[in-house]
């Protein structure tokens, strides 16, 4: 294991074949980690290509999605964003299935649900101008859940370019997790900023403090593509299940079925009283 550093912080960095153990107690007791390599520079290609061929064809898309409530957020004059990559992006199922990533996004969630959601998939292009976020944490979706050890959603931010100083590489506060998403962000003398190369991925719990950083450059885009797992039993960010219909979902690999929302855990999202993978056969 390597490690990023600025001051005092230090980002856990692991390079491949990535040991699970360390993995895992990076990501559950520090709260964040580097995968190096997580994606090849095919993938990447693969990915920006179908991405700027999506914007080609569908620019509505874009336009909505830029305005829309998680668009904005990003800074619409100097950002652009693509949200529900699975069904719109052919590559995106692949992605999501990352091995690594999501082994570890089932073994640190197993301890508060059985099955995992993909509850968030987003591409996002940070371009010259776009300003700092404040420190945040991720689990501002659910107010009122009741805060633990363990973490009830990890989130991937893969970096499709280089993620630099300069061009806003995500900021994390190590150590910040496990309070309340309404607790006040801690000062930034303690965040450090996630410096990646392209294919590399940022891996942390969603209740850790982090901030996507101010583009001070002059023509460097930054691009990203950001997946988030959850346990099944909050109701997702996205809404899978309209933006991936059966008819869609059934050319899908099983995994990527379950993350969408194709799955249930215990009683929760039957179709029909039973699995709603029944669904599925009869599309």
């Amino acid at each position: 294991m390597t490690e990023t550093t600025a001051g005092t912080a230090v980002i856990p960095r692991l390079k491949p074949p990535y040991d699970p153990a360390e993995l895992d107690d990076a990501v559950k007791n520090r709260g964040a980690v580097i995968l190096c390599d997580a994606y090849t520079e095919q993938e990447c290609d693969t990915l920006l290509g179908q991405i700027a061929e999506h914007k080609r064809s569908h620019p509505e898309e874009w336009e909505y999605t830029t305005r829309s409530m998680l668009g904005t957020y990003q800074g619409p004059d100097t950002a652009t964003a693509l949200h529900l990559l699975v069904g719109a992006i052919p590559c995106a199922a692949g992605m999501v299935v990352h091995p690594d990533i999501l082994g570890c996004a089932r073994r640190l969630l197993k301890p508060l649900s059985d099955t995992v959601l993909l509850t968030l998939t987003e591409y996002i292009e940070r371009r010259p101008g776009a300003p700092a976020q404040g420190l945040h944490r991720d689990t501002v979706a659910w107010p009122h859940m009741p805060v633990g050890e363990h973490p009830i959603m990890l989130t991937a931010i893969a970096a499709m370019t280089d993620f630099t100083a300069a061009n806003g590489a995500t900021w994390v506060v190590l150590d910040s997790h496990g309070g309340l998403a309404s607790d006040a962000a801690p000062g930034w003398e303690g965040a450090v900023q996630a410096e990646m190369n392209r294919g590399d991925v940022l891996l942390f719990r969603a209740d850790l403090f982090h901030a996507g950083g101010a583009n001070t450059t002059d023509s460097d885009v930054r691009h990203f593509f950001s997946m988030a797992y959850q346990v099944a039993w909050l109701r997702p960010i996205e809404n899978s299940t309209l933006s991936v219909p059966p008819r869609v979902a059934a050319e899908l690999a099983e995994d990527v079925q379950e993350l969408l929302g194709y799955s249930h855990e215990l009683v929760l999202g039957l179709y029909k009283g039973g699995d709603p993978k029944n669904a599925l056969r009869v599309s």
